[in-house]
């Protein structure tokens, strides 16, 4: 029933019905910028990520053809806009950071937990993006959809172009890079 639903919206979508895109966007903004937000380093570049993928799905809408889901394709611009706009977060992420860090030492000030424990939590949380920054693209991109997003091995295949088993292998690779990296935290 949803599918079907999904593919009426796209066809009156692709026929212009600006309303019938916004519904499709409704339905899948939560995942989408969920998956943002694992490629991105704030709130703000996943919601760029998030804004600049709408509106490349909207330009491409016309070019989709209903022989896979809509969800796939719009999470497939999704990671490519992620990517396209990497350049552009490495360039800001060192100021973030930077803005993180002051803004975690004032939490801590408030934060009813011992000090000890906002700041292991805080070096843990820093270590867990500097790893992340460490991954491939194509690793980050199979651990954020697989492990932070739940998607299936299949949907994370299509989503990438790619076979189940090359998605197995990336995350194997991905998980034992993390597991070396955090292994003091073990």
């Amino acid at each position: 029933m949803l599918r079907e639903t999904e593919d009426e919206l796209v066809r009156s979508a692709q026929a212009g019905d600006v309303a019938a895109f916004e519904n499709l966007m409704r339905l899948l903004e939560r995942q989408m910028l969920a998956v943002a937000a694992g490629f991105a380093h704030t709130p703000d570049d996943a919601n760029d990520i998030y804004q600049d993928a709408m509106l490349a799905a909207y330009k491409a809408l016309p070019n989709f053809k209903l022989e896979s889901q809509f969800s796939t394709w719009i999470h497939k611009i999704v990671v490519n806009t992620a990517l396209s706009n990497r350049r552009k977060l490495k360039r800001t992420w060192q100021k973030m950071a930077a803005v993180q860090a002051e803004y975690e030492q004032v939490e801590k000030y408030t934060d009813k937990r011992s000090p000890e424990s906002n700041m292991l939590d805080s070096e843990l949380s820093c270590a867990i993006s500097q790893a992340m920054t460490r991954l491939s693209d194509t690793e980050r991109i199979a651990f954020v959809l697989c492990h932070q997003q739940g998607f299936k091995l299949k949907e994370a295949a299509e989503v990438m172009s790619c076979t189940v088993n090359s998605v197995k292998v990336v995350l194997f690779r991905a998980r034992n890079k993390l597991k070396a990296r955090l292994a003091e935290y073990h």
